[in-house]
C-alpha cells in the first residue's frame, strides 16, 4: 500500500503500466532495499486520485493511492533489491545529457 505523488504520464489514456519503485526491504544496504515493479493501471487497487498542476497548469502528473493492489512477482524488474541500480542506470546519462545541452 502507498500513496504516490508526480507519477509522470499518469494522466495520459495511453498510459496502462506504471513502474513502481518502493522500499521492498528494510534490511541490508540502503541501496538494495528498493525494487521496481510493472503494475497495470486497471489492476484493482490502483486509485488515480486527480492530476497535478505545475504552476496552475495541469499536465499530465497524477497523484495517486495503492491499496491492497497484488500482482506477479514477475512483474519485478531485474530482482529485488535493484531498484536504485536501475534508477541510476537510467537517471546518470540523463543528468549527462542535460547538462549538456546547457
Amino acid at each position: 500500500n502507498g500513496h504516490k505523488w508526480w507519477i509522470s504520464g499518469a494522466i495520459r489514456p495511453e498510459c496502462k503500466v506504471f513502474i513502481l519503485m518502493g522500499k521492498t526491504s528494510f534490511s541490508g544496504p540502503a541501496h538494495q532495499q528498493q525494487s521496481m515493479i510493472l503494475v497495470p493501471r486497471d489492476a484493482p487497487g490502483v486509485n488515480i486520485l486527480r492530476p497535478l498542476a505545475v504552476f496552475g497548469e495541469e499536465h499530465d502528473h497524477a497523484e495517486i493511492i495503492f491499496e491492497n493492489v497484488r500482482i506477479p512477482a514477475s512483474n519485478m524488474l531485474l530482482g529485488e533489491g535493484k531498484g536504485f541500480e536501475i534508477a541510476q542506470g537510467r537517471l546518470g546519462p540523463g543528468r549527462i545529457h542535460h547538462c549538456m545541452r546547457s
